[in-house]
Formats: C-alpha cells, structure tokens, sequence
C-alpha cells in the first residue's frame, strides 16, 4: 500500500511540475508583436491581480488566448491559489480562475505559504524591474520559487532575438 501511494504520490509531482517548470525559449512573432503592442505590463498586471484580494503572486505569464493578448498571473492568498487572465491592453481582469490548491496542499505544490513571500525583502515588482534593466528587454514570465531554503524570482525576460532566464534572490535582489 506504502509503495502505491508513494507511485500515486510521485506522479502528481510530476504531473504538476510539467505545469510549474519551464525553460527560456523563444517566442513566436505572433507572440512578439502582441507583447510589442500590448500596454500593460507584467508588473502592472500583477498588481491589478493582487488588488483583487489579499496575497501575493506567484506566477504570471503572457499569453494570446483567441486572438486577445493576455497576462495569466497566478495569485496565492489565505484562501488558495486564484488565476486571473488580465487584458494586455486595457488592463480588465476578463476571467477569474479558481485553482484549487489550498491548505497544506499549497505548500506541498508551490513550495511555499505567504510567510515566505510577505517576509521577502525585494518583491516580485522589483525583481522584474532589474531584470528587465539587466537584459535590455520586457518580461514575458515570472515565477516564484522556493529553493534552497529561500524564496527567489525567476524572470523571463524578451530581448530583440531571445528569451533569457534571470534568477533574482528575494532576499537580497542579487540577480544571476
């Protein structure tokens, strides 16, 4: 029985780590024009997020969803992860998303509770700000991460050719 659940346990991890890990990739020219036009950024996105309710974001993400140019941010709050789809050009929240995740489920997926995040010195905001400043480009993707001990940022950041990955540590703002 210990054995079926460990298999069913590692399978969810895997399952949801498909979702949670991404590598630094190009994005089409379809996407490029779409981030080139759109007026909202990310950090202005997950701040209209986090204006909804109490928490703090843990993930955010630019996507075209028919034809609209979108920010996906994901936020964690005392009730659980929510996802709100956030229009790039006028900044409406266009859909609400429940997660799902809550309780000590929270924890086990994302590796974290908002202690962590509400305890962090630099904040998602700020990271994304350096790292943009570092690259020379607009962030496409952020996420919050715990490793380590510590919480850190890992910003997406488009430049004119490619998209390259910065790891910004949350609690002193290094950048690597």
């Amino acid at each position: 029985m210990k054995s079926i659940l460990s298999i069913s346990t590692l399978t969810l991890v895997g399952t949801l780590g498909l979702g949670l890990s991404t590598t630094a990739s190009a994005v089409s020219s379809r996407e490029a024009d779409a981030l080139n036009k759109s007026t909202v950024s990310l950090t202005q996105a997950t701040q209209i997020a986090e204006k909804q309710e109490p928490g703090k974001t843990i993930g955010a993400e630019f996507d075209i969803e028919k034809d609209r140019a979108i920010w996906e941010v994901k936020v964690l709050g005392a009730a659980g992860v929510k996802e709100y789809k956030i229009d790039a050009s006028t900044g409406a929240v266009v859909k609400v998303e429940d997660e799902h995740i809550r309780g000590k489920l929270i924890n086990f997926v994302t590796g974290m509770n908002l202690k962590d995040l509400n305890g962090a010195k630099t904040s998602l905001a700020q990271a994304v700000t350096d790292a943009e400043k570092k690259m020379g480009g607009k962030a496409v993707k952020a996420e919050v991460e715990h490793e380590r001990g510590a919480v850190q940022y890992d910003i997406f950041v488009r430049t004119a050719d490619k998209t390259n990955k910065v790891k910004v540590e949350a609690s002193t703002g290094q950048a690597r």
